[in-house]
């Protein structure tokens, strides 16, 4: 066994005393409530008492992709995600589970992209409520949207066909492939659909009530007179009848 001199002896002691306290006092202080009059980050993980993220706040260059059933996805399979700053919510499980999220890109001398989304998913799935703003260079719509999702039928099946589409680059026959797989599930109604859109678009304030199929059967709207009309359609979009009339 290698013998050390006594003063090589108490040096290594001492540090091994010293590093300890360094880390103890290290440890230590993040049991500690701190106070900050400002903080700059550019993501922020609120973390649950199990280790995983219960809420991210983020800028757009750090925003997470979705998480769903143990996977995640890259942000951009979630069109425009890739443009957007804002908050993940996430459940205990780590699943995503809404957020809040906004952009604005000016495009050129009068283009611009403008959005706001607060929204919340169901169990396993995509949103069922969200409050939208959508501004493309003034054609605009605000307002609450309501969607009806499938309760049999996890939403990462989608996310995955998503994923593959985006792989795919230019390969036609696969992208053939996976959107005849995508529009079969959307057919059993995997993907959901919009239900009820109570809000504003092109300053035309308006209720639209939809059918299973996404289809407007209903819309309670105030026309350009200021009057307020009520319209019944069918399911090709035809109006069948309108009071008053």
């Amino acid at each position: 066994m290698t013998q050390y001199p006594f003063f090589v002896r108490f040096l290594m002691v001492s540090n091994i005393i010293l590093i300890s306290f360094i880390v103890f006092i290290f440890l230590a202080g993040f049991d500690k409530v701190k106070n900050f009059k400002e903080i700059n980050a550019e993501r922020i993980n609120i973390i649950g008492t199990n280790g995983k993220p219960v809420l991210v706040i983020s800028n757009r260059r750090l925003m997470p992709g979705p998480t769903l059933n143990g996977k995640t996805y890259e942000r951009d399979v979630i069109d425009g995600r890739e443009y957007m700053s804002g908050m993940i919510f996430f459940n205990e499980l780590g699943d995503e589970v809404g957020g809040i999220q906004y952009a604005g890109i000016k495009k050129d001398s009068t283009g611009y992209s403008a959005v706001g989304h607060l929204s919340f998913d169901q169990w396993n799935q995509n949103q069922v409520m969200a409050l939208d703003y959508n501004d493309k260079s003034g054609n605009r719509y605000a307002g609450m949207r309501i969607w009806d999702r499938p309760v049999n039928a996890s939403f990462d099946y989608m996310l995955d066909l998503l994923k593959e589409i985006k792989e795919a680059g230019q390969n036609k026959a696969r992208l053939d492939s996976l959107y005849k797989l995508w529009n079969e599930a959307k057919g059993r109604g995997e993907n959901g659909v919009e239900r009820m859109f109570i809000g504003s678009k092109n300053e035309v304030a308006q209720i639209q009530l939809k059918d299973k199929k996404g289809n407007v059967r209903a819309r309670l709207y105030i026309d350009d007179t200021g009057a307020a009309k009520m319209e019944f359609l069918d399911e090709k979009a035809s109006v069948i009848a309108v009071f008053p009339r």
